[in-house]
C-alpha cells in the first residue's frame, strides 16, 4: 500500500541526560562479561579505562564488594594472580575516575554457608558449601545509593566523589537458571538500576543493552553458537549505539581513526622479520601514540 512504512524492526530510543564521554575522561568498568565486550572496543578506541581489573563480576553485591574492600577477594576469578595489587590499582583509579559503567548480569548470588559471605565466584566447589538466593531489588537499590551518596569510611573509595555511572544490564542469557528465572533475574536489576536513576538523576545513566539485544536484535543470528552470548556482530552494533548515544561526533571520527589504526597492527604478514613490515608496525605505533595524546589533551 502506498505510503504504509514496512519496517520490520523496532527500535530502542536511547538518551544521554546529558552525560558526554570523551578521550579526556577516565573511565572504570566493572561487572559481567558484557563488560569485557565493550570494555575491549574502549581499549581498542583508545579511551583511559580500567576495565574489570578483578575479573569479571556478575552480580550487585559483588561488584559493590571490590569497590569496598570486600574480605571475598578470596573467591575471585582465578584468573586474578594478585588480587591485592588489582585491587590496589581498581581503587586508585576510582578515586580520580570521571566515570564508572556498571553492567549487572545477574540478581542471584551465592553466599558461604559458613559465613554468610556473598562471594564473587565459587571456583567449581562443591555446592553444598553454598546458599542461593536473588536479591530484591530494593536491596540492590539502597545499597547502590548508599554507596554513592555517603563518604567512604577508613580510607575506602569514595562512591560520592563518582561524577557520573552509567548503568547497564547484560543481555547475556543464564539459561542455566532457567529461562523464567532469568527473566526475573533481569527484571530484578532493571528496577533496582531505575530505582537507582531516579533517586540520582543527572549523575546515575541506563543504557539500554538488555533492549537493544531483546527488542532490535531479536533473531538467533546475534547469537554466538552457545545461544546465550551476543556474537560479535551483535555486540559491535551495541558499542556503536552506546558511541552514538554518549560521544560528540569529534570523539567518533577519534574512535574511527584509532580503530583504523589498530586493525593495520592485526595484520598479518607473510614475513613478519622484513624490514618493510617492521618500518610498518612503527610507523604505525607512533601515529597511534600521536593521536593518544591529542585526543587526551584536546
Amino acid at each position: 500500500m502506498k505510503g504504509q512504512d514496512y519496517t520490520f524492526r523496532t527500535k530502542v530510543e536511547t538518551r544521554s541526560d546529558g552525560l558526554e564521554i570523551s578521550h579526556r575522561h577516565k573511565v572504570v568498568m566493572l561487572g559481567s562479561c558484557f563488560t569485557d565486550n565493550i570494555g575491549q572496543r574502549m581499549l581498542n578506541a583508545g579511551f583511559q579505562c580500567l576495565v574489570n581489573p578483578l575479573g569479571t563480576l556478575y552480580n550487585p553485591l559483588s561488584i559493590h564488594g571490590v569497590m569496598q574492600s570486600s574480605p571475598s577477594l578470596s573467591w575471585l576469578h582465578s584468573k586474578v594472580v594478585d588480587p591485592a595489587a588489582s585491587l590496589a590499582d581498581l581503587q586508585r583509579t576510582l578515586h580520580t575516575a570521571d566515570v564508572l559503567i556498571v553492567t549487572f548480569g545477574t540478581a542471584y548470588v551465592y553466599s558461604l554457608k559458613s559465613t554468610g559471605e556473598v562471594v564473587a565466584n565459587c571456583k567449581k566447589m562443591p555446592a553444598d558449601l553454598f546458599d542461593r538466593r536473588r536479591v530484591s531489588f530494593d536491596e540492590i537499590a539502597d545499597l547502590w545509593i548508599d554507596f554513592l551518596t555517603k563518604p567512604a569510611e577508613n580510607g575506602g573509595v569514595d562512591g560520592s566523589s563518582i561524577p557520573s555511572v552509567v548503568f547497564t544490564v547484560s543481555p547475556i542469557r543464564h539459561l542455566k537458571d532457567g529461562l523464567h528465572e532469568n527473566q526475573l533475574s533481569k527484571a530484578t536489576l532493571l528496577m533496582a538500576i531505575d530505582h537507582i536513576c531516579h533517586a540520582l538523576p543527572g549523575r546515575c545513566h541506563y543504557f539500554p543493552a538488555y533492549e537493544i539485544m531483546l527488542d532490535e536484535l531479536r533473531d538467533y543470528r546475534f547469537y554466538a553458537d552457545d545461544m546465550m552470548h551476543p556474537s560479535d556482530l551483535a555486540v559491535d552494533y551495541i558499542w556503536t549505539r552506546f558511541c552514538q548515544t554518549y560521544m560528540n561526533a569529534k570523539t567518533i571520527d577519534f574512535i574511527e581513526r584509532f580503530e583504523r589504526l589498530n586493525r593495520n597492527l592485526q595484520h598479518r604478514p607473510s614475513d613478519a622479520e622484513s624490514p618493510e613490515y617492521i618500518e610498518f608496525i612503527n610507523t604505525t605505533n607512533n601515529q597511534l601514540r600521536i593521536l593518544k595524546d591529542a585526543v587526551q589533551n584536546q
